[in-house]
């Protein structure tokens, strides 16, 4: 770093790095100019003869298997000619660490680094991680796209790590060609549109950890069955078919902001018979930068590469690549003679002067955003936790790409086991998974379709998102104990033989109560119902009893002890702190339109039920129990369950005690044979195929199924959520085809055969 200060004082370097955070990147409109940017490019240009305002454009191979002795004369001689970047082509990301450090620190000008990693590092550097090829990505359904831009977001966060500032990626040329022997399944696929969202979603994602993406290769490979290089491709076909094919994907990352594009070597005949496309005025500067507008960096595909050698040698294919309008001039073969061509040809040639001055300008400006925010962290390699980040990402593009999974739901839309579906995976608090099946009703004909906003009843979920986080919670204030028993807040209790019911009884199950009985047709009113619940008989013995009845009470226990009622508290407490806008009782009440929720069943006495709750004793007590009545998705349910496995902290607010919940989700009457904890199941003692989890689930594991065709399901030992919502009950909760053919249970299994690849 000491050699660089004579040229740019520290001071400067400081304001530059706070001014460059600003506005770190191109946009398809004009640049902003930026004072402090203004004074710092003009101070550099001001140092730099017209030699080293040439080699700025230059960024140059960084020769393999360097020793220490040998990497220091490389800096010194490309210090020595002030060229402007380099890039990396294989190694180790120690040894490209130690090396990168080493060149920035000999720099008189802060150095441009670049990479070509299209699948990631692991594509140059044999010890860290590579991705499947995009050809992989490209078969990600529409809903999951965004596993691209995570893709891309690591990708980007990795590079800003090891010091990298530009990755040559994404590919976004067309697999036109399948006799292409240079790009393949380095193409997201043979739709330009498709290829053109995943293109954005993979530059976005880099561009977010400030790193410069460059679309390639322009104005588009993939209809070639030559390697350039090895000579140069000839594309013959027409304006109309290049600019609705080839040119759409580069048009559409311009739009979306993609900040560099690499110019290929190939001959388009429709624009230059006579050039190579990456030496020719008409395709970089009338093309791309005039009639497409693009003002980012514009970067040559490797000079050194013979489609341009065989015809450009000895510095003239740099020369030709600056004249045609290109920013950074790749892997030049001979520098110093490429250095000594253009100035030779720009000492008599003023506008080629003047494009010197102006690509330096950009190169500076690119560094001024790129590098300088930077300049002063430290170059580190990635560690086992950006490993960990990469295999998940590979994990939800093999879940969302994974057959069994459409086949599974398919075969349950086709036997009417539902009309549709959602389906959430967490794994390490990152989504792997977010897809939507079917439609709302069998009579939707694919025009209702549901998506990640349609909103479900619960049904017995209710139970563990409303009532168990309200006892939690007030377990934690030390309002209640789970030892208190029911009676001390339920005077309709006393001298009852319920009067003993513990809240730990009640919330495993283990309290005698009666399964379930219709109060609904006796009476209505959430007191009258009450009292009918604190009338009903113990069932005989003490063993676990699977029940709605001692939720219903502690719905009220909440209610007397907070004096709200249980959906204004957990309202108030949980689901509008953390953002949760569809989760709710009554949810038409609460702003949720009925075109937005899943209908559930057709009832003889109330008809078609929409957007109330289905169970009919929480209907008859008002649509608000303990036991069912929540309203929500599959994406807010999974939040809240994401908050009690991560100790019950979302967003780095605390809603809940980490040993509350660990007293809550272990069980309690284990020598009862009782598998519950306290409001959540868990997994049999002995697992079991045909049951309410699937057998790989840990013993630590817990969650809760629903009636209407719900499950959630949460597993410390492996850091997952899992969120399946559906209204198996419309039209007709019977026959419950959605159990007889373990969909939940089945998708569950392959979850777990994915993540435990890694294991």
């Amino acid at each position: 770093m000491k050699s660089r200060l004579h040229i740019i004082p520290l001071a400067a370097l400081m304001v530059a790095s706070l001014a460059s955070a600003q506005s770190p990147w191109f946009s398809n409109e004009k640049w902003i100019a930026h004072d402090a940017e203004d004074r710092w490019v003009d101070s550099v240009m001001s140092t730099l003869s017209l030699e080293q305002r040439i080699a700025q454009l230059m960024m140059v191979r960084v020769p393999l298997n360097m020793n220490d002795r040998q990497a220091a004369e490389f800096s010194r001689s490309m210090n020595a000619l002030g060229v402007g970047g380099v890039c990396f082509f294989a190694g180790t990301a120690p040894r490209q660490a130690a090396i990168t450090r080493r060149l920035q620190a000999d720099a008189k000008v802060p150095l441009l680094v670049g990479i070509d990693a299209e699948w990631g590092l692991g594509m140059r550097l044999k010890d860290m991680f590579s991705f499947p090829r995009n050809a992989r990505f490209g078969q990600l359904p529409p809903s999951a796209e965004d596993v691209v831009f995570r893709m891309g977001e690591e990708i980007g966060r990795q590079c800003r790590m090891m010091g990298i500032h530009i990755n040559f990626a994404p590919v976004v040329d067309i697999n036109s060609n399948p006799r292409n022997p240079v790009i393949g399944t380095r193409s997201f696929g043979t739709d330009p549109e498709r290829v053109a969202r995943l293109g954005i979603m993979y530059a976005r994602g880099q561009q977010s950890q400030g790193v410069l993406a460059v679309a390639k290769h322009f104005p588009g490979h993939g209809d070639t069955d030559a390697d350039s290089h090895y000579e140069l491709p000839v594309i013959n076909h027409t304006l109309p078919y290049i600019d609705s094919v080839d040119l759409h994907p580069f048009r559409r990352l311009i739009d979306a902001g993609v900040g560099g594009i690499m110019i290929a070597h190939l001959q388009v005949n429709a624009y230059d018979p006579v050039r190579p496309s990456s030496l020719s005025p008409v395709l970089v500067t009338y093309l791309l930068r005039e009639r497409l507008g693009f003002n980012g960096l514009i970067i040559t595909d490797g000079l050194d590469m013979k489609g341009v050698t065989n015809t450009y040698g000895k510095g003239l294919g740099e020369l030709a690549a600056l004249r045609a309008g290109n920013d950074i001039l790749l892997l030049p073969p001979d520098v110093a003679q490429s250095i000594a061509v253009v100035r030779a040809a720009a000492r008599v040639d003023t506008a080629l002067m003047r494009a010197v001055n102006y690509h330096c300008r950009r190169v500076l400006r690119a560094k001024h955003r790129l590098v300088i925010p930077h300049i002063f962290k430290e170059i580190e390699v990635p560690g086992a936790d950006r490993r960990e980040a990469c295999e998940d990402i590979v994990n939800a593009l093999d879940l969302n790409t994974d057959r069994r999974i459409d086949s599974i739901v398919n075969a349950a839309l086709a036997a009417k086991a539902m009309p549709g579906c959602q389906l959430v995976v967490l794994h390490k608090g990152r989504k792997l998974l977010d897809r939507s099946f079917g439609c709302k009703t069998y009579t939707d004909a694919g025009i209702d379709s549901v998506n990640s906003n349609t909103v479900y009843d619960l049904a017995s979920l209710t139970k563990v998102c409303a009532t168990t986080l309200a006892v939690m919670r007030l377990v934690d204030e030390g309002k209640l104990s789970v030892n208190d028993r029911l009676s001390k807040y339920l005077p309709y209790l006393q001298g009852t033989d319920k009067a003993g019911i513990t809240v730990k009884q009640a919330m495993s199950h283990q309290a005698r109560l009666k399964a379930f009985d219709s109060y609904w047709s006796k009476a209505a009113g959430f007191d009258t119902i009450l009292r009918l619940v604190a009338e009903s008989p113990l069932n005989e013995g003490d063993g676990y009893l699977y029940s709605d009845l001692g939720f219903m009470l502690l719905s009220d226990v909440v209610s007397r002890i907070t004096g709200q009622t249980l959906d204004q508290y957990v309202g108030e407490h949980f689901y509008r702190p953390m953002g949760l806008r569809r989760t709710a009782f009554l949810p038409m009440v609460n702003g949720i339109g009925v075109s937005a929720i899943a209908p559930t069943e057709n009832d003889s006495v109330r008809g078609m039920i929409y957007g109330e709750v289905h169970d009919p004793n929480a209907y008859a007590m008002g649509g608000v129990s303990g036991h069912a009545g929540l309203f929500s998705t599959a994406n807010e349910v999974a939040k809240l369950m994401q908050m009690l496995l991560d100790g019950g902290v979302y967003k780095g607010r605390r809603y809940l005690k980490a040993e509350t919940i660990a007293t809550f989700t272990r069980r309690h009457f284990v020598d009862q044979k009782n598998r519950r904890a306290l409001g959540f199941d868990k997994q049999l003692f002995t697992p079991s195929v045909n049951a309410q989890v699937c057998p790989q689930a840990s013993q630590a594991s817990y969650g809760h199924t629903g009636f209407t065709g719900t499950m959630l399901w949460v597993d410390p030992a492996y850091d997952l959520v899992f969120v399946f919502l559906s209204n198996r009950v419309h039209p007709s909760s019977t026959p419950n085809r959605l159990a007889q053919m373990n969909v939940r249970t089945d998708l569950q299994s392959i979850v777990y055969e994915t993540i435990k690849k890694e294991k």
